[in-house]
């Protein structure tokens, strides 16, 4: 399964959700793949996979996007889709 983060450098959620995500896949799904998007140059694909706020975190066709995403909130979008 893949895990797909849209963000922009310059976001500081986007950091930290990057942060938390990696640490999280590392620690407890080692066998799913993470794949970080920057969205400022990747525009027609965020577009085209229908991202439009960040940090949004997707999986298959399911999204996870808010101001504050907790680790909480991040694991279990996770396990929804295990």
């Amino acid at each position: 399964m893949k895990i797909e983060l849209y963000r922009t450098i310059l976001c500081p959620r986007c950091l930290y959700v990057s942060r938390i995500l990696k640490k999280i896949v590392a620690s407890s799904f080692p066998h799913l793949e993470l794949e970080t998007i920057e969205v400022a140059t990747n525009l027609t694909r965020a577009r085209q996979a229908g991202i439009k706020t960040v940090p949004t975190i997707r999986i298959g066709n399911d999204a996870l996007t808010g101001i504050i995403l907790t680790p909480r909130m991040i694991r279990r979008f996770i396990e929804q889709h295990l």
